[in-house]
């Protein structure tokens, strides 16, 4: 790992264990899959919280959409895009943001189809380093520096996370994903900071370090 960002990820331990030393945020039970539960701890008055992604996402991510068209000399219809784009994000249960910043955490639950075997933890761990590989070759993504480690998720089977720190069209940004197993479900929660407001990260940090997958019955 090079010093530079062995020296990051120091910074941002403190600064994890600094937020996360403050007053436990109020749990958030959030319905993620048939008899399953999220419990999460949101901060007030910066996050929100919503089963439809917020509408700078959608803004976003059509713009994505519509760059890679171009770059395939293809036509760009503005309403398949915005449709395209809300279908793609509504594999997501869930969505915590900064509607001031557009940082976000999205939250998905991937049932497995009939007839899949659950994953191995090597498969789990595989499965974040691919999402690192598919990072690294995002249009606008320079000098990532990422970390995957094995981490514990309350409830769950099995948990890795990915932190990266890049360069997104030269905004210096950092995303931090939680990829695991549980039950009869992957899942996947991608946090994603705008570059905007440097409390997002640590704060998402810090939700995530709260998650809970409880059985809808226990609450």
């Amino acid at each position: 790992m090079p010093r530079r960002f062995a020296r990051l990820f120091l910074i941002s331990a403190l600064l994890l264990l600094c937020a996360c030393a403050k007053r436990p945020w109020p749990d958030h039970l959030l319905e993620v899959a048939p008899g399953l539960t999220l419990a999460i701890q949101i901060p007030p008055g910066r996050w929100q919280a919503s089963d439809q992604p917020p509408e700078f996402l959608v803004a976003d991510m059509i713009e994505h959409l519509a760059h890679d068209l171009e770059a395939q000399g293809k036509k760009v219809d503005e309403a398949a895009l915005q449709d395209f784009a809300t279908k793609r994000l509504a594999a997501n249960e869930h969505f915590i943001f900064n509607p001031v910043s557009g940082a976000h955490l999205d939250i998905d639950f991937s049932p497995l189809s009939a007839g899949d075997i659950a994953p191995s933890r090597r498969m789990v761990a595989d499965s974040a380093r691919f999402a690192a590989d598919s990072l690294i070759g995002e249009e606008g993504v320079t000098e990532v520096n990422h970390r995957v480690r094995r981490e514990r998720v309350q409830g769950a089977d099995y948990a890795y996370s990915l932190d990266a720190a890049y360069r997104k069209h030269d905004v210096p940004t950092r995303f931090y994903g939680l990829i695991g197993f549980v039950r009869d479900s992957w899942f996947f929660f991608y946090f994603t900071e705008s570059g905007k407001d440097p409390e997002d990260y640590p704060e998402a940090r810090c939700m995530l370090r709260s998650a809970r997958l409880l059985p809808t019955s226990s609450r």
